[in-house]
């Protein structure tokens, strides 16, 4: 039991790191690791909202005194993202687990490659308007992408604040993580409703959170735009592939 406290610091210190620095891919990172210490994947899905939902929370806080953190794309993310969730976690019910990894390494593997291409291009001189009806859209499926696969929804919600609202790299990831505290805390309380996951993982992932997203918000804070987007592409497809590999290609063989 005390490896288990162990290996839960050690993932919660690097999802809580990542989702600090680039607003997203704490989940990305933390469900196949928590796949690997052999739980099932609906509780794996649980742990991970519960994990990933605090640590944003605490990353959130910092940021919202910094002033990054803008209430308008909050708002219209969660309220939409949190029925998203509940459909979400209806849906997991009815589809496999094989046909939801394959879903969700597809999903990541396209989010890698348009973060990458975008951080090749020039920055643009005029703002872009706020496209709340594009927001609201993504983020139901946020929402549902949360419930049914227990992932926060950085990977979307980042992109989507740089493509269809004005924010900088530094004020999405800040925003991103806010949206991510109230949507991930809230499937993780649905979750707990009809289970009860094991307290020494859940406070290990808690700990080593708190810390690692600390950590990523000093990092974030002195990185430009463009490498942080280099290093979120990165960081989704080695996770895509490190998934496609545990879960896909070892249940074919």
């Amino acid at each position: 039991m005390d490896n288990l406290i162990y290996e839960a610091l050690g993932i919660g210190l690097l999802l809580g790191t990542l989702l600090g620095l680039t607003g997203a891919g704490g989940s990305l990172v933390a469900l196949p690791l928590l796949l690997s210490l052999h739980l099932p994947l609906r509780d794996a899905i649980g742990v991970s909202l519960g994990a990933v939902g605090l640590s944003a929370l605490i990353g959130a806080i910092g940021r919202w005194r910094a002033g990054d953190v803008h209430l308008t794309p909050v708002v219209l993310l969660t309220t939409s993202g949190l029925p998203g969730s509940w459909i979400g976690q209806q849906l997991g019910q009815l589809i496999s687990e094989f046909w939801l990894v394959l879903g969700f390494c597809v999903l990541v593997l396209w989010s890698a490659w348009r973060m990458w291409s975008n951080a090749s291009l020039p920055e643009e001189s005029e703002k872009k308007p706020m496209n709340r009806g594009m927001l609201v859209f993504i983020g139901l499926w946020v929402g549902v992408l949360s419930g049914l696969m227990g992932v926060g929804g950085g990977f979307l919600i980042v992109p989507a604040l740089l493509w269809f609202s004005p924010l900088s790299m530094l004020a999405a990831t800040a925003t991103s993580m806010a949206v991510i505290a109230l949507v991930s805390g809230a499937g993780f309380l649905m979750y707990l409703g009809a289970a009860q996951p094991p307290l020494q993982l859940l406070a290990g992932l808690t700990m080593g959170g708190a810390c690692g997203v600390l950590l990523g918000n000093k990092l974030a804070t002195r990185l430009g735009g463009p490498m942080l987007q280099r290093i979120f592409a990165i960081m989704l497809l080695s996770v895509s592939l490190s998934l496609a590999a545990q879960k896909l290609f070892t249940a074919a063989v």
